[in-house]
């Protein structure tokens, strides 16, 4: 294979080519890449797919990547989570114009897809991908009783015996009041400076809409009219899954709905970053697959194309505007120390790190960056086979957050901080950066931080 590895013909990360489909072109593209992989091993202590393909191969002459066989390669499919962190990281991709354009997590997903296509989708997978169903029957009255069973030892046994969710697993709380519903009864700011659409996921609408509020407090506090039309799950669940049907029906409702915001010029700000690189980098590489016919086809691709590029995560926005000097920094109180989680899904944006530093904007505050892997990874670290995996993957995490010996910790994805909760065995879920902001708008006395800003 060596002599093949600058072979890229079967480099395929497109859905719309039929050759993505190819299982003969995916297995040359397998070898070609483990190839590369086990002659540079960069990403061997990343997650457990490169650590059974290193191992694996470990075990044969010269380690030839033709002997690999079905199971180990099933396996390294299985425990690629989708960080994304090894295409952030390799030297090799096409990002870099490196003539063996690759791309391990592009690899893995495809993988994921053409399996998907052949077996079907997991019932386990099918009810964990569809957050919008979970969101609608738990919450509302239900939520009390949905939210004391999963904290009941014998609820959770029974879970974990039927659709293998392990027991141990620190699962988010469901709200007797989505954010939908509360935000339609919000009273919009007179004179506005901005126009805004916000997306507030699925998890913030239906399990912390605390979060939802809290960044509506502070677009207004920056003079933006906030707009929140009928929305549903980015579709990433799905894409994850192997299940593009159901990824294609949640991606075509947004596309209706974000649309003719998008259209006027509106930008759309986004709670978590798993979300904004779904809506940038996911949405124009499949939405031409909706639609019959070619002309159908693209004109999903551009409406996918246009919100892609109106799309930005929320603290990108914020400080854009202090890049305008058009940012409110009337901040009234502060934590003083702060230890700032990059999560993996915001570093595979490429646009640097803007909460923190807005946080870096609050005077008397230190703030301690950490740029590694929480291993909880969309509903990965909720089966039972990955729970003590994602802990695991995620102690670099946890022990160097923890080094910072801050009075609060914050990352930009709510579902990380669960699993920084647990990890990291604190009292409370950490922060969202939006809530950090909206608290130090505030004095002490008005329920900001205990420390004022003089």
């Amino acid at each position: 294979m060596k002599t093949q590895q600058t072979n890229t013909q079967n480099a395929i990360y497109d859905p719309k080519d039929p050759k993505y489909w190819d299982l003969n072109s995916l297995q040359y593209e397998l070898q070609r890449t483990f190839d590369i992989c086990h002659g540079c091993r960069m990403c061997f202590d990343y997650c457990g797919s490169f650590e059974t393909l290193f191992k694996t191969l470990d075990s044969y002459a010269e380690g030839d990547v033709t002997k690999i066989n079905e199971k180990d390669i099933q396996n390294i499919i299985d425990l690629c989570y989708h960080c994304k962190l090894c295409y952030v990281n390799c030297p090799y991709t096409d990002k870099d114009q490196h003539p063996f354009h690759l791309n391990f997590a592009g690899l893995m997903q495809r993988a994921v897809h053409i399996r998907a296509k052949k077996n079907g989708i997991k019932l386990r997978d099918k009810i964990l991908q569809n957050s919008d169903f979970a969101g609608k029957i738990n919450s509302n009255i239900l939520s009390g009783i949905v939210n004391f069973t999963m904290k009941s030892e014998f609820h959770r046994r029974v879970i974990e015996k039927i659709l293998k969710i392990h027991r141990n697993k620190l699962m988010p709380e469901f709200h007797k009041t989505p954010f939908a519903r509360w935000f339609k009864k919000h009273k919009k700011i007179q004179n506005p400076k901005h126009q805004v659409v916000l997306f507030s996921t699925c998890f913030v609408n239906y399990n912390q809409p605390s979060i939802g509020k809290d960044a509506v407090f502070v677009l207004e506090k920056n003079e933006c009219n906030i707009e929140h039309p009928k929305q549903n799950c980015c579709g990433m669940p799905g894409i994850n899954t192997g299940d593009l049907d159901f990824a294609l029906k949640k991606i075509k409702g947004n596309l209706i709905s974000l649309y003719p915001y998008a259209n006027k010029g509106y930008k759309i700000l986004v709670i978590n970053p798993t979300c904004s690189m779904t809506l940038r980098k996911e949405y124009p590489l499949y939405a031409g697959l909706i639609g019959k016919t070619q002309q159908e086809k693209k004109e999903w691709e551009d409406k996918a194309k246009l919100i892609a590029q109106q799309t930005m995560d929320i603290s990108e926005f914020l400080f854009s505007l202090k890049k305008q000097n058009m940012l409110n920094t009337n901040f009234q109180s502060t934590p003083n120390s702060i230890a700032y989680h990059a999560p993996c899904h915001l570093r595979a944006q490429w646009k640097g790190f803007p909460a923190r530093d807005l946080l870096k904007l609050l005077p008397n505050t230190q703030v301690g960056f950490v740029a590694q892997c929480c291993g909880h990874d969309g509903t990965w670290s909720m089966k039972k086979e990955y729970f003590e995996l994602s802990l695991k993957y995620g102690r670099k995490a946890f022990t160097e957050l923890q080094s910072k010996e801050s009075n609060c910790v914050t990352t930009d994805c709510p579902l990380a901080a669960l699993q920084l909760k647990q990890g990291m065995n604190l009292s409370e879920v950490p922060l969202h950066p939006i809530q950090i902001l909206a608290k130090s708008y505030k004095k002490p006395e008005e329920k900001g931080f205990p420390n004022p800003i003089s």
